[in-house]
């Protein structure tokens, strides 16, 4: 059992780093070949027998999800039948919801769909729509949401939007559980805290902005969430109350029911919070804990731990795919380590309290060299931020507000106790919005993971063996990981992945400079939920200089300059509120040691800059039409570039031939939609550049593209081909350097 545990683990990671998955029969024959070779040695047979259980698994639902998103995307026109399954989130222009297929070969996938002006939407309605599809594609910048993997690990198979024609609403269906969260959402609107309490009574967190930044700041984002920790905390506190009934009742298998009773609590809550990934993961978890304790056996942490791991693999093997998976397995790992290691040894208060700080500073400072490897920065914060509000959450405010919970739902006066919960919530939520306003996040980019990686795996065994040793190099670790991020990098330009818009970040260490080319229609200047998370991710802390295309009036739009922007204290929503009269003409002719060649001042609508960094040039063209092009021609005597950001996202109107020849880019890059209407880059501007050999990057393909420039080469790389698993992410294969002929 052990040894085919140790295979799955072990081919789940391995799985990452695979071109392709493999077909379903082939990994039979395969497994087959390598026993013939490992038949003398028996002690390998069965890590690879786990190895292809969890392959096989992995295959068998890779093809199945092919096959029901294929099937979604031929049914082009015809109508399906789907039932809403979370609460719709409604903006300006339409309203997003998820929607569960219910007949045809995808039955039981999920949609994420677009509806404008959409009839009054709820849970649990069935619909029958007509839908245009099309495969799941994210944006892949750094700091980014991983749609793809998301995809996969959910079971949404398409996203689209819903086409006008006739809807039928066929059926409303009022769960138990939504009468539930009704009853909850109005008891609890009257208090401050309506937010936090309703994301640990339900699982849905309706958090602002500002919540969601503090979660991130103060490194409680696990908190907030129903999960493994509140899970147990319920069985936990279900189980002790349970213990007081062995002197009041005597019955046969009191432990054994004890335990099941414990179990039920615990999974009522898992319902309560819709059965979310996390809870189910935990609920596996306790179900096993449960048969063993029930059979009186005994397992070892370390064994339970592999069989838990290894069972949820290959019951769902995409799990792989998620981070917050390992994150939560990996806290397993680390408990179960530091009670083996760190036992409690005296009752006394004074150890006990030591013993807490000790078990506290290993699982958190462990988890943030985890935290780095995952998503690339910590946040100072978290040592503290979990030390106060974990205890605090878990022995007063939690158990407060399913009490809370409970009195309501079974239908008794709750009125005297839900103010007392808030009060319990309102430190967390004073703390939140206090870390929210804290530049405290530090981002590690450019750190390497597998460096990290090898870190903690050395501070695990250090552990093991070296406990003392440990605890003093877990600290110094931390410290030379933030030592690397203060390190001065080199210039670097980075083309955003951001559809049918070009957004450039100019960065050098903690300062930048952002060109925005917003399309026509463009509702609002930037995307806060898209460019935030990049700033964050890559450190930068101020724009010098944002330039971006103002709209003035219904038509006309103008490039507008803003100075000194703190990204970090204001928000990013929307530029075209900040008062400014400077234009592109207004740029400095020296950014710190960067030339900035303003090419075509006096045209309103179009911005066309030249960045020379050291023996390197950029020309960005920007919004023009073909006059405006004839014009750059012929103006200037020189405008040579070795990189060239495409005109109008690509468009075969511009970009024309003698525009390239005259700028002789060694490397073209695009900022173009995926599968966007305009079908850009338009294939006349591809084979331009091809008669040229001018290799061309498309965000589309390749995700955010950064180059960063030195005396010598450009190094190029693709955010896209840098994220796991290797099997999802497929662009072509790019030049990472191209050497310098200055």
């Amino acid at each position: 059992m052990l040894g085919l545990c140790i295979g799955v683990i072990t081919a789940s990671l391995l799985s990452l780093f695979l071109p392709i998955v493999p077909p379903f029969f082939s990994i039979f024959f395969v497994i087959l070949f390598l026993l013939a070779f490992v038949r003398r040695r028996s002690q390998l047979i069965l890590p690879l027998l786990g190895a292809a259980s969890f392959l096989a698994s992995l295959s068998w639902q890779y093809q199945h999800y092919q096959t029901g998103q294929n099937a979604m995307l031929e049914m082009a026109g015809s109508p399906v039948l789907v039932v809403i399954n979370s609460p719709p989130k409604e903006y300006p222009d339409y309203t997003q919801l998820s929607a569960t297929v219910l007949n045809g070969p995808a039955k039981g996938f999920r949609l994420t769909l677009r509806w404008q002006h959409p009839p009054a939407l709820a849970i649990g309605q069935h619909w029958r729509l007509r839908l245009q599809l099309k495969p799941v594609h994210g944006h892949a910048n750094p700091g980014g949401f991983n749609t793809e993997t998301y995809a996969y690990v959910n079971g949404v198979v398409a996203s689209g939007q819903v086409e006008r024609g006739p809807h039928i609403l066929l059926q409303q269906q009022h769960s138990i559980r939504q009468q539930i969260v009704s009853q909850v959402e109005q008891a609890i609107m009257p208090y401050r805290t309506a937010p936090l309490l309703k994301a640990l009574a339900v699982g849905e967190r309706d958090f602002s902005d500002e919540l969601w930044q503090g979660a991130q700041h103060s490194g409680l984002g696990h908190l907030l969430a129903i999960s493994g920790l509140h899970i147990g905390l319920v069985f936990g506190w279900a189980l002790w109350l349970g213990g007081w009934s062995k002197g009041l009742i005597a019955i046969g298998r009191q432990q054994q029911l004890v335990l099941i009773l414990a179990l039920a609590c615990a999974l009522l809550y898992a319902w309560l919070a819709s059965f979310a990934i996390p809870t189910l993961r935990a609920s596996v978890a306790l179900i096993i804990l449960v048969i063993c304790r029930s059979q009186l056996a005994t397992i070892p942490l370390s064994r339970f731990w592999l069989l838990l791991v290894a069972l949820l693999l290959l019951l769902q093997p995409f799990w792989v795919l998620s981070a917050s998976f390992w994150l939560s397995v990996l806290a397993v790992a680390i408990i179960f380590t530091a009670m083996w290691r760190y036992p409690l040894t005296g009752y006394h208060w004074r150890a006990r309290l030591r013993w807490f700080l000790t078990f506290h500073l290993l699982l958190s400072l462990l988890m943030t060299l985890f935290g780095i490897m995952l998503f690339g920065g910590f946040s100072p914060l978290m040592l503290l931020s979990n030390l106060l509000f974990v205890p605090w959450c878990s022995l007063v405010a939690i158990p407060l507000l399913l009490i809370s919970v409970f009195l309501t739902v079974l239908g008794l006066d709750a009125s005297w106790l839900w103010p007392l919960t808030d009060k319990a919530f309102m430190p967390l939520l004073w703390w939140l919005e206090r870390s929210a306003e804290l530049p405290v996040w530090w981002s590690l980019s450019e750190v390497s993971g597998f460096a990290v990686a090898l870190m903690a795996a050395l501070l695990l065994v250090l552990l093991v063996f070296f406990r003392k040793a440990a605890l003093i190099l877990l600290p110094v670790c931390l410290l030379l990981l933030s030592d690397s991020a203060l390190q001065p990098r080199h210039w670097q330009l980075h083309l955003l992945d951001s559809g049918q818009r070009q957004l450039l970040l100019l960065q050098h260490g903690r300062r930048a400079l952002l060109y925005d080319l917003a399309p026509a229609r463009a509702s609002q200047d930037i995307a806060e939920h898209r460019l935030k998370p990049v700033l964050r991710q890559l450190g930068v802390r101020q724009l010098d200089y944002v330039l971006f295309r103002q709209q003035r009036t219904e038509r006309s739009r103008h490039w507008t300059l803003l100075k000194n922007y703190q990204g970090a204290q204001q928000s990013l929503t929307l530029f075209s509120q900040q008062s400014s009269t400077d234009g592109c003409e207004q740029l400095p002719a020296v950014y710190q040691d960067v030339q900035l060649e303003v090419l075509m001042p006096t045209v309103a609508d179009s911005c066309i800059v030249r960045i020379t960094i050291g023996p390197w040039r950029v020309l960005l063209p920007g919004k023009i039409d073909p006059v405006t092009e004839h014009a750059l021609i012929n103006l200037n005597s020189d405008i040579t570039a070795d990189v060239l950001i495409l005109a109008n996202n690509g468009s075969a109107s511009v970009n024309s031939l003698a525009l390239l020849q005259r700028v002789q880019p060694a490397l073209a890059l695009n900022a173009a939609a995926f599968m966007n209407g305009y079908q850009h880059p338009a294939n006349a501007v591809q084979q331009r550049l091809a008669l040229l050999r001018v290799p061309l990057l498309n965000t589309a393909d390749y995700g955010a593209i950064s180059i960063e420039f030195s005396q010598q080469k450009l190094q190029v790389s693709s955010w896209r081909r840098q994220r796991l698993p290797f099997w999802l992410e497929k662009p072509p294969a790019i030049a990472e350097t191209l050497a310098t002929t200055r």
